[in-house]
């Protein structure tokens, strides 16, 4: 293969991981508090023999996180929550709290306060919070505090973060590589949930430009496979 089908072949395995962020998006448009993501091209040059001159491929390896807030519907669920602004809730993970802005929260068996996922939701302190199996009213503040028949029981953990540092993990959730710090004026809404940042419309008319640039760049790789194989075989005649 010459230098022309490598720098195609690099552009469509880019294509490829755009095309799949976007099927992701679309798949997820109506996740609460989900996340869009895209994927990054870059250039990257290569040096060749000395005389020759260097040759530019493209790189897609890094994906990118929309941060946007998402659009918040009141629900009437006591239990849902959206936050107003930046920040995440704090929520148990396996080696450590992990970050989301998911806060379709319910109760479990324990009377823990759980994700949709089963998650223990944590708070301020990384502790688990739990309501008093008797309490008849639940209600929770706009800084976050949790009370139960009027008596506070605790208050949700609401953190920010680099959002460069942040790393996608399943069940909706980020993993901070370089930490959080806790968000003190962070606002949440009860009776509320926030919504995916996705727009269903403008990720298909994006899926279908890439899938039209990755039909295209195939049909480039056909034409050069086609004119490698005639090289060789007049070449092959002329002997």
């Amino acid at each position: 293969m010459d230098n022309s089908g490598y720098v195609a072949i690099s552009r469509q395995a880019g294509l490829m991981r755009q095309f799949n962020a976007l099927a992701n998006n679309i798949a997820n448009a109506s996740t609460g508090g989900y996340r869009r993501e895209d994927v990054v091209f870059a250039e990257h040059v290569k040096a060749l023999d000395a005389g020759d001159p260097s040759i530019s491929i493209a790189t897609a390896s890094r994906r990118i996180i929309d941060f946007t807030p998402g659009d918040i519907q009141s629900t009437g669920n006591p239990f849902d929550v959206a936050i107003e602004g930046d920040g995440f809730f704090l929520v148990e993970g396996a080696d450590g709290p992990r970050l989301t802005r998911a806060g379709a929260f319910s109760l479990n068996g324990e009377g823990e306060l759980v994700t949709a996922d089963g998650r223990r939701v944590l708070d301020e302190g990384g502790a688990p919070i739990v309501i008093p199996p008797q309490a008849d009213t639940f209600s929770i503040a706009a800084d976050g505090t949790i009370a139960a028949d009027g008596q506070p029981v605790g208050r949700l953990g609401v953190a920010i973060a680099d959002p460069a540092s942040l790393i996608r993990e399943g069940d909706n959730v980020f993993r901070a590589e370089q930490g959080y710090e806790p968000a003190p004026d962070a606002r949440v809404r009860q009776f509320a949930r926030e919504g995916s940042n996705v727009s269903a419309v403008t990720e298909i008319a994006r899926l279908i430009e890439v899938q039209r640039a990755y039909e295209a760049g195939q049909r480039f790789l056909e034409g050069e496979d086609e004119r490698i194989r005639r090289v060789v075989r007049e070449i092959g005649l002329s002997r």
